[in-house]
């Protein structure tokens, strides 16, 4: 399709082009959830504690900030913590995990995407993460843990990011 913006043409895909005039809904997490527990060992991404019963997917980069439900930005975690976390961005030692879990488990993400037909772009959830978290003022309060915030620590952040 061809969309008219402010006397430019763009030309999306026809898939693109509803995406873009109406939103994106968010896709059922279901198929992802217990591979994604099972190469977490049944462990909350954020607090390590084991999960017993049903666990909750979070978006690591929070939806509200980019609507991303690419396998790398999905991880699983206890109802308590993925309640607490809500829309914040996690702290520092969330990301060094974070980018450490793709990185360590690169082949069974792959073989999860590749089984349950799910998106899988590290390099691009990466690229987002970066411009987020690079971003922050000084003044920004990341979530560490339930009802803990602490402040931003930019170098660690970067470290992290660039590797």
């Amino acid at each position: 399709g061809i969309l008219l913006v402010k006397g430019n043409c763009i030309r999306l895909p026809e898939a693109g082009l509803e995406s873009f005039l109406f939103d994106v809904d968010r896709a059922s997490l279901n198929v992802v959830r217990r591979p994604l527990c099972e190469i977490q060992d049944d462990r909350c991404f954020y607090c390590d504690g084991r999960i017993s019963g049903r666990a909750d997917v979070d978006h690591f980069i929070p939806w509200s900030r980019y609507r991303d439900d690419g396998l790398d930005n999905l991880v699983p975690a206890h109802g308590k913590c993925n309640n607490s976390k809500r829309d914040f961005l996690a702290s520092a030692h969330h990301v060094e995990h974070w980018v450490e879990r793709s990185r360590s488990h690169d082949a069974e993400l792959t073989a999860i995407a590749r089984n349950c037909g799910w998106p899988r772009d590290r390099d691009r959830s990466t690229a987002v993460a970066r411009a987020v978290y690079l971003r922050l003022p000084v003044s920004a309060r990341l979530w560490r843990g339930p009802d803990d915030f602490g402040p931003v620590d930019h170098p660690r952040i970067r470290r992290a990011l660039a590797q």
